[in-house]
């Protein structure tokens, strides 16, 4: 039994899975778990230590197994922690994997066949839950893939996916400047605009962690339209191409942003907060002049 396992290994394809870490040591090990637990076994596990604090380096030292390598570097940002790991992977398929999240441990197992049955699929991904806890999933996401028109005006498949390293080394790799959010769909383009094809799995094998007040989901909130403005910029030949349904998207944008401003602008915490603020602004105004 033994030597047919051992068969059925060097028969396989390699697949690197790389972990970005920075200071989540409430969760990485259920990460790390979720990847040596995979039922597909032909695995190499990647962890980068993003400058993490001393708490989370020592559970990261703690890390005694075989498949384990650890990458240690000053704090550079998620996209430079992707690829650092990624241009130490030997393996010609790449899993990234956010150090708070986790898959179902046959996702491999389905996955990777698609990518050996399809030369024109260069990413797999699948349906994802987002939960708070384990027994709180607050939404379900369901992504389409496909391909570049897919992902022009926003993302069709979550970050965390199966792709070959030949999508990484056409895309060039996840762009560094982007440190404030949308690294993943930027990534997706860039791929996608090389004519890989990215299929989704339509079952539910990622599991996504919400935390509350998560300082990455504010980032991402502030710097929304600065990140949207980059990615339009980056990739202008193709928003060019597709004129007409780029004015139409950026008519919505303007159209939403607007809506989000009368809400803000209207709302009771809005107001109250300006009629608090409203003597000491008076005030301001009497010391002004006195100068």
């Amino acid at each position: 039994m033994a030597l047919k396992e051992n068969r059925k290994m060097e028969n396989s394809k390699l697949v690197s899975i790389v972990i970005p870490c920075y200071n989540d040591k409430a969760y990485i090990e259920e990460s790390v778990n979720s990847a040596l637990n995979q039922s597909y076994e032909n695995t190499e596990i990647i962890i980068v230590d993003d400058g993490s604090d001393e708490a989370t380096k020592k559970i990261l030292s703690g890390f005694n197994h075989v498949k384990i390598k650890l990458i240690t570097q000053e704090n550079k940002g998620l996209s430079a922690a992707r690829n650092a790991g990624i241009a130490n992977a030997q393996g010609e398929y790449i899993l990234t994997l956010d150090a708070d999240d986790f898959f179902e441990n046959s996702f491999l197992e389905k996955a990777v066949p698609v990518l050996e049955s399809d030369r024109s699929v260069g990413v797999v991904g699948c349906f994802t839950q987002c939960f708070v806890d384990k027994n709180r999933i607050i939404f379900k996401y369901r992504p389409k893939g496909g391909s570049i028109g897919d992902f022009l005006y926003g993302n069709s498949a979550v970050g965390n996916s199966l792709f070959r390293k030949q999508c990484w080394l056409d895309a060039g790799g996840y762009d560094e400047k982007m440190r404030k959010g949308y690294e993943d769909w930027e990534f997706w383009i860039s791929v996608t605009k090389r004519n890989w094809k990215i299929y989704i799995i339509e079952e539910f094998l990622f599991n996504y962690r919400k935390k509350e007040n998560s300082m990455l989901q504010i980032t991402n909130l502030l710097h929304e339209e600065e990140n949207y403005q980059y990615v339009l910029n980056k990739h202008k030949e193709l928003y060019i191409e597709d004129f007409d349904q780029t004015i139409a998207f950026l008519q919505k944008r303007t159209l939403k942003y607007k809506t989000n401003e009368i809400k803000r602008l209207t709302s009771i915490d809005y107001k109250l907060g300006n009629s608090i603020l409203k003597p000491f602004r008076f005030l301001k105004k009497i010391f002004k002049s006195k100068k």
